[in-house]
């Protein structure tokens, strides 16, 4: 095989596969990716087993062919060439040669037998989805996904489309985030959960490649693949039953108080400097929302460390009351919200509290109050 390639599109290719490949390997080829190539181009592939990814860069083929290489040591040594072309040659002992300007490197590669196969793109199930609603989507729901490996069912977002509309739940049992878009092709069913990487990995190939507007999604039993322009994402489902979400949600709540987004934010982000730095589920990692006749006094107290509080004017006649959260679940929330004002819907201090944008009807988070 022999290849000329810029330096530039050999960058973004690799941008594009290398943060697939895990650190920690079970096989020693699965520290390099598959660089072969392909109808006048060159195909890069990465897998770790459970994700997998390719696309496709601009190129000379002067003889086509196929090897897999080492990934890290090839990424180092591109970045550090000089800016222009790069020959890359790999013979029939797997040896790779890379000449760059007066600067010449060797590498020894593997076999393309010896990696992995993805699996092809299947035609049915498919669907298509907005850029950037898919990724809307993900960052509302993907900070909520529990961390905590033994609810492994938790572990990524749970995606789902029946009846034409396209939904994302994530929970981590004290909170949850749903979202959902209408206006699909109600043939179109599927419900899986997607692991929190592969979502991180969606948003990042969705982010870089921003000027595709539109996404192609198939659903299979144990794996979704998404096509992102030339680019292809795989990602095997985590097995399993998620819970119920809408018991989760409340049907109805005793009161609405409408606040200015930005005002709680600052609110919030000030007294979480008052909290402990390990957010455990006791009254010294909470602030407290106190509601009195048209303001909303935001605060914390914090043994050893400190307190202090701060004061938002709001429209509320009703009764005073108390409520004490975990301030980094209300920031999250607020960091995905556009809407100038959201809506605080509870009951009781010690029910859960749904928090809405005041226009985006399609969105709604529940966060569980912290004891007092």
């Amino acid at each position: 095989m022999k290849v000329i390639c810029a330096k530039d599109e050999l960058i973004k290719g690799m941008q594009i596969v290398s943060p697939v490949i895990a650190s920690k390997i079970t096989l020693p080829v699965l520290s390099n990716f598959l660089f072969e190539t392909e109808d006048n181009k060159i195909k890069l592939s990465a897998t770790d087993l459970e994700i997998g990814v390719t696309c496709y860069i601009k190129a000379e083929i002067v003889q086509e062919g196929a090897i897999t290489i080492p990934a890290k040591r090839f990424n180092d040594i591109v970045k550090e060439v000089s800016d222009g072309n790069i020959e890359i040659k790999a013979d029939e002992t797997n040896q790779i040669n890379l000449k760059a300007g007066k600067s010449k490197f060797v590498l020894m590669g593997m076999d393309k037998k010896d990696y992995p196969t993805l699996p092809d793109f299947k035609k049915d199930n498919i669907f298509s989805v907005k850029s950037s609603v898919l990724n809307a989507m993900f960052k509302k729901t993907i900070f909520s996904v529990s961390k905590d490996s033994q609810k492994y069912v938790l572990n990524g977002v749970y995606f789902i489309i029946e009846n034409g509309v396209l939904k994302a739940v994530s929970t981590d049992g004290r909170r949850l985030s749903y979202v959902n878009i209408e206006g699909f092709d109600k043939e179109i069913k599927g419900k899986v959960i997607i692991p929190t990487k592969a979502v991180s990995d969606i948003l990042r190939l969705i982010a870089s490649n921003d000027k595709i507007e539109e996404v192609k999604i198939s659903l299979s039993d144990n794996l979704m693949t998404v096509m992102i322009g030339d680019i292809t994402f795989q990602t095997k489902l985590i097995e399993g039953v998620f819970p119920n979400y809408e018991q989760v949600i409340p049907k109805k709540t005793m009161s609405k108080i409408k606040l200015n987004s930005a005002q709680t934010m600052t609110a919030v982000k000030q007294m979480a400097l008052l909290t402990g730095d390990k957010l455990v589920a006791d009254r010294s990692s909470s602030i407290r929302f106190s509601f009195e006749k048209n303001k909303m006094i935001v605060s914390a107290n914090t043994v050893g460390l400190g307190s202090g509080e701060t004061e938002v004017e709001i429209e509320y006649t009703g009764e005073v009351f108390d409520i004490n959260f975990n301030p980094n679940y209300i920031k999250d929330i607020l960091q995905n919200i556009e809407d100038e004002n959201i809506y605080f819907s509870y009951t009781t201090p010690q029910s859960p509290v749904i928090i809405t944008p005041e226009k985006d009807k399609n969105y709604l988070c529940v966060v569980m109050p912290m004891r007092q």
